[in-house]
């Protein structure tokens, strides 16, 4: 399932669900703004039940693009 716009520039997530409505989904935070790539780029992946801080995941790349807090 995708989640998000027609825009190029914003993100968008991807979302796997299970066979059985029991498993878990997980869900690709996928970016493809300025500047643009050919690709999209991987963000951040969650997957899994609890917490959010316990089930959201950045990649490399999206540390990389992190805002200081």
């Amino acid at each position: 399932m995708l989640f998000g716009g027609t825009n190029p520039q914003f993100g968008k997530a991807l979302a796997y669900l299970p066979e059985r409505a029991t498993g878990p989904i997980v869900c690709c935070h996928l970016w493809n703004g300025r500047p643009a790539r050919d690709e999209p780029v991987l963000l951040a992946i969650r997957t899994g039940r609890g917490a959010f801080k316990d089930t959201f995941t950045f990649t490399p790349e999206g540390t990389r693009h992190r805002h200081p807090a």
